[in-house]
C-alpha cells in the first residue's frame, strides 16, 4: 500500500495565515470605521458571524486535505466505539452554538452593556468547554490505549512529512 505524503505544507500554512490576518484586518477596520450604526449586541453578533465564517472556511479546507491524506490504517481510528459520533457531535454542537449565540446577540440580548455581553460569551464558552471536556474525557479514559496507539503513529507520520515538505521547498529555492 502506498502511503500518502504530506505536500504543500507551506501553501496550507500560508493560506491559513492569510485568512486569519484578513479576518483581523476586517475586524479592526469594521470596529474602527464602520460599526458606528450598530449597537454593542450587534457588534458581538457580527464578530461571532465572522468567526463562524473563518471556522467553516479553514475547517473545511483542513478537513478536506486531512481526509485525503489519511491512510486505511488511519481510518481504523473511526472504528473505535463512540469516536465518530463524538467527533460529529462536537463539530455540530460548536457550529450550532455559534448560530444560537449569533441569533441571541442580534435579537434577544439587546439591553446589556459591553461587559455583560462579554460575561455571557465567556460563561457560555466555559460551560460548553466543560461539557465537551467531560464527554471526551469519560470516553478517552476507557479507550486511551487504542487512542495512544493511533496518536503516536499519526503524530510521528505528520511531523516527519511536514518537515519533509518544507525541506523540499528549501532545496528547490537553493537550486
Amino acid at each position: 500500500m502506498v502511503e500518502k505524503k504530506f505536500e504543500h505544507g507551506l501553501l496550507k500554512a500560508g493560506f491559513s495565515g492569510a485568512v486569519v490576518i484578513g479576518w483581523l484586518v476586517f475586524m479592526i477596520l469594521f470596529l474602527a470605521f464602520y460599526s458606528e450604526g450598530f449597537q454593542t449586541n450587534e457588534k458581538f453578533a457580527i464578530l461571532l458571524l465572522s468567526i463562524l465564517i473563518i471556522i467553516v472556511l479553514l475547517g473545511g479546507f483542513w478537513a478536506f486535505w486531512s481526509l485525503r491524506l489519511m491512510s486505511k490504517k488511519d481510518w481504523e481510528m473511526f472504528k473505535i466505539k463512540g469516536f465518530k459520533w463524538r467527533l460529529i457531535g462536537t463539530i455540530t454542537y460548536g457550529l450550532a452554538l455559534l448560530l444560537i449565540l449569533i441569533y441571541c446577540f442580534w435579537y434577544l440580548w439587546i439591553d446589556f452593556n459591553f461587559w455583560q455581553y462579554l460575561a455571557v460569551l465567556f460563561v457560555v464558552l466555559l460551560v460548553s468547554g466543560g461539557l465537551l471536556g467531560g464527554i471526551w474525557a469519560s470516553w478517552s479514559s476507557i479507550y486511551k490505549d487504542e487512542m495512544n496507539k493511533f496518536g503516536e503513529e499519526f503524530g510521528k507520520k505528520f511531523e516527519n512529512e511536514f518537515k519533509e515538505s518544507f525541506e523540499k521547498k528549501e532545496e528547490k529555492e537553493t537550486e
